[in-house]
C-alpha cells in the first residue's frame, strides 16, 4: 500500500474489528472480578459507596455489551465507521477510570487482605489489557496508565515505607505494560498489513487463474483428435441454434446420434492407435456431408458422433442418413488392409420431438440404441414407443436385481413324453416372474437379464432349483430328467462348470438326469470356448439339447461338430407341418440316424399334429396337447400318478 492514509484506514478498520472481537470476554471478566471484589470485602466501612461503585461499573458494562452486540449485527461497511471506534474507546477508558477510582476512594478503609487483593487485581487487569486491547496502541497504552498510575502516585505520597515501595513498583509495572502494549500494537499492525498483502496476492492469483482458465477454455473448444466440436462447445453452439429457432430465424433442425459399430473390436485387437486412425477417417467422411457448411459436427465421446443440421423434412433426413450409411459401409484402409465397419444412426427433430437440445440428444440416442442387435436396420427416427420400451427395460433391469431376494421367481415344468406310450421321460424347466401384480413374460426379461449380467446368478438359481426338484422326485421316477435353458452369458462365466459340478454333487444327482438346452446360434458366437465347456460337461455325463433347431445360423455345422444328445424341432415347423414344416421334420429324422441324436418336437398343440409326428417316427413330443407348464406341486402329483399307473 503506497498511501499512508490508506494504511491508517486499514489499521483503524481492522483494529476496531479486533477490539470488538475481544470485547465480550473482557466485559465478562471485568464483571466477575468486580463483583467478587466488592462482595468479598463488603463490610460496614464504605458499604454504600462500594455498592454504588459496583452498580456504576455494571451499568457501564451493560452499555458496552449492547454496543458490542450492535457491532456484531452491523454490516461490514458500518463496522468500519468511526463512531464505533469512539464508542468503544470511551467505554473502555471509563472502565479503566472506575478501576482506578476503586483504590482512590476506598483504600483508606482497606484491610491488609483487601489492599493486597486490590493491588493484584488492578495489576492483572492492566496486564490483561495489553493483549485484549492490542488492536489500538493508544487505548492499550492509556488503559494501564489510568488503572495503575493514580493509585501508585498516591502510594508514593503515603507515610508508610512499604506503600512507597508498592507505588514505585506500580509505576515500574505501568511502564512495562505501556512498553508491552506498544510492542503488541506494532505486532498487530504488522499482522494486519501482512494479511492485506496476502489478500491482494490471492486476488491477483485468482485473476490470473481466471484468465488462464478462459484461455484454456477457448483453446479446447475442439476435439483434439478429429478437430470436431467437443461436447461442451457443441452444447454451446446448439443452444445458440435453439435460440435461432425460438426467434423464428429457422423452422427447426434435426440431430443425428451416430454410433460406429465394431469399433471396440478394432481397439481391442489392433490397438488404440489403429482405433484413433479409424475415428479420424470416420470424422473426415462425416465432414463431407456438411455440404452447405450449415451443419454442426461433434465427437460426443469414444465412437459416438453428433451431426446437427437445420433440416426437418423426414424424407430428406432419411435420404441423408442412408447416404451416410452407404459411405460408412465402404472399406476402411488401415495398415495396408481393408476393414469393413458400419454405423447406427438415431434421429430426433426439433420441434417435433423436443425444443431442448439435451432432450433431443437423449431422444436420438434412444432411437439409435433401439437398433442395436436389429441389423440390417441402421437408421431410426425417435418415437414414444422406443422410449417406453427403453424405460421398461431399465425398470426390468432394476427389478431383476432384487427379484430372487423377494422370492418373485419360480419354476414351472412341462413334460416331454414318449410319442407312442405317452410316458413322461423328462421335464423342461420354464422360468416365471411375478413382479408385484404383473406377470412378466420370459421373452421380455430374459434378454434384459442377459444384457445386464443378471442372467448369471439367475441361471445358477435355476440349475440349483432343478437339482432340488430332481432330488424330490419319488424313487419310481428316478429315470426322469430335467432340462434347463442356458444362455451364452452363463456359459461364458468362468465358474460355470465348477458350479454345475458342485450342485450335482451336493444334491446327489446323476449327471445324465440334467439336460442343458442351448440354441444353435450360441455356437456361432464363440465356438472354441463354448465347444470346450460343452464337451467337458458331456464327458461328465450331462446331456445337451439344441433348442429351436432350424432357426439359427449353423444347424448342420453344430450337428457335425458337437456330440449333440437331443435336437428340439422348433414349434414354427410343427405348426406348419402340413406344408413345408414336414420337410424339415423328415430331414432332421434322417440325420438323427447318422449323427446319433434323439429328436424332440416341441409346440405340439393338436391331436392331428401329434399323430402326424408319431407316424413319421418322431420319438419324443412336447406341447400343450400333452400338458401345459405345471407348478411344482402339480408336476410332482402328475409324476407320482404316472409312475403309479406304470406299475399297475
Amino acid at each position: 500500500m503506497r498511501d499512508k492514509r490508506d494504511k491508517q484506514r486499514l489499521y483503524r478498520a481492522e483494529g476496531i474489528k479486533l477490539l470488538y472481537s475481544n470485547a465480550l470476554p473482557g466485559i465478562l471478566i471485568t464483571f466477575i472480578v468486580a463483583t467478587s471484589l466488592v462482595f468479598t470485602f463488603l463490610g460496614h466501612e464504605n458499604r454504600t459507596g462500594k455498592l454504588i461503585w459496583w452498580a456504576t461499573i455494571c451499568l457501564l458494562l451493560a452499555v458496552r455489551l449492547v454496543d458490542t452486540l450492535l457491532w456484531y449485527r452491523a454490516n461490514s461497511f458500518e463496522r468500519k465507521q468511526n463512531h464505533f471506534y469512539w464508542r468503544f474507546s470511551t467505554g473502555c477508558l471509563l472502565t479503566a477510570l472506575l478501576w482506578s477510582s476503586w483504590c482512590l476512594f476506598f483504600s483508606g478503609g482497606f484491610s491488609s487482605e483487601e489492599f493486597t487483593s486490590s493491588m493484584v487485581i488492578l495489576s492483572a487487569m492492566a496486564g490483561g489489557a495489553t493483549s485484549i486491547l492490542s488492536g489500538n496502541a493508544l487505548i492499550g497504552t492509556l488503559y494501564p496508565i489510568i488503572v495503575l498510575v493514580p493509585f501508585s502516585l498516591e502510594l508514593l505520597c503515603a507515610s508508610e515505607k512499604y506503600k512507597n515501595n508498592l507505588g514505585a513498583l506500580g509505576l515500574c509495572f505501568t511502564a512495562i505494560m505501556v512498553f508491552s502494549a506498544g510492542r503488541a500494537a506494532r505486532y498487530v499492525k504488522s499482522a494486519i498489513l501482512l494479511k492485506y498483502k496476502n489478500s491482494q496476492l490471492l486476488e491477483r492469483m485468482e485473476e490470473t487463474i481466471r484468465t488462464r482458465t478462459q484461455e484454456i477454455y477457448e483453446i479446447s473448444h475442439t476435439d483434439s483428435l478429429t478437430g470436431l466440436h467437443n461436447r461442451v462447445a457443441f452444447l454451446r453452439a446448439a443452444n445458440a441454434l435453439t435460440l435461432r429457432y425460438k426467434q423464428n430465424e429457422i423452422s427447426g433442425f434435426s440431430l443425428f446420434f451416430i454410433d460406429l459399430d465394431g469399433f471396440k473390436a478394432i481397439n481391442d485387437t489392433l490397438g488404440h492407435d489403429a482405433g484413433d486412425q479409424i475415428l479420424l477417417a470416420f470424422s473426415d467422411r462425416l465432414k463431407t456431408f456438411n455440404r452447405d457448411n450449415n451443419a454442426m459436427l461433434c465427437r460426443w465421446g469414444g465412437d459416438e458422433f453428433i451431426f446437427c443440421i437445420p433440416l426437418t423434412d423426414r424424407a430428406q433426413l432419411a435420404r441423408l442418413a442412408q447416404e451416410m450409411n452407404e459411405s460408412f459401409s465402404q472399406p476402411w484402409a488401415l495398415r495396408g488392409q481393408e476393414l469393413f465397419l458400419s454405423a447406427t444412426i438415431g434421429i430426433a427433430i426439433c420441434p417435433r420431438h423436443s425444443e431442448a437440445i439435451t432432450r433431443l440428444i437423449q431422444l436420438a440416442d434412444i432411437a439409435m440404441y433401439s437398433l442395436k442387435g436389429k441389423q440390417p436396420q441402421r437408421v431410426a427416427f425417435y418415437n414414444r414407443e422406443l422410449e417406453t420400451e427403453l424405460l421398461n427395460q431399465v425398470y426390468l433391469q432394476e427389478a431383476l436385481k432384487s427379484a430372487l431376494a423377494k422370492n418373485e421367481m419360480r419354476l414351472v415344468y412341462q413334460p416331454i413324453v414318449e410319442a407312442q406310450s405317452g410316458r413322461i421321460v423328462s421335464l423342461e424347466t420354464l422360468l416365471r416372474w411375478q413382479c408385484g401384480d404383473d406377470a412378466i413374460p420370459p421373452s421380455l426379461f430374459i434378454p434384459v437379464a442377459e444384457k445386464s449380467g443378471s442372467i448369471v446368478p439367475l441361471g445358477y438359481w435355476i440349475i440349483e432349483e432343478a437339482c432340488k426338484t430332481l432330488a424330490e422326485l419319488p424313487p419310481a421316477a428316478k429315470e426322469i430328467a430335467l432340462s434347463v435353458n442356458v444362455s451364452i452369458v452363463q456359459l461364458q462365466d468362468a465358474a460355470f462348470i465348477d458350479k454345475v459340478e458342485q450342485l450335482l454333487t451336493h444334491y446327489a444327482i446323476a449327471p445324465e438326469r440334467l439336460h442343458l438346452e442351448v440354441t444353435e446360434s450360441l455356437f456361432h458366437e464363440s465356438q472354441t470356448e463354448i465347444y470346450a465347456k460343452v464337451s467337458y460337461l458331456q464327458d461328465k455325463g450331462v446331456r445337451i439339447s439344441i433348442d429351436d433347431f432350424g432357426t439359427g445360423y449353423s444347424s448342420l455345422s453344430v450337428i457335425q461338430n458337437m456330440r449333440i444328445d437331443f435336437v428340439k424341432i422348433d414349434r414354427s415347423f410343427v405348426n406348419n407341418i402340413d406344408d413345408k414344416g414336414l420337410a424339415v421334420v423328415q430331414a432332421v429324422l434322417t440325420m438323427s440316424g447318422t449323427f446319433g441324436y434323439e429328436v424332440i418336437a416341441e409346440g405340439v398343440e393338436t391331436a392331428r399334429q401329434a399323430q402326424t409326428l408319431r407316424n413319421f417316427g418322431v420319438p419324443l413330443l412336447q406341447g400343450y396337447y400333452f400338458s401345459q407348464p405345471l407348478e411344482k406341486a402339480a408336476m410332482l402329483a402328475r409324476v407320482v400318478e404316472a409312475t403309479c399307473a406304470t406299475r399297475l
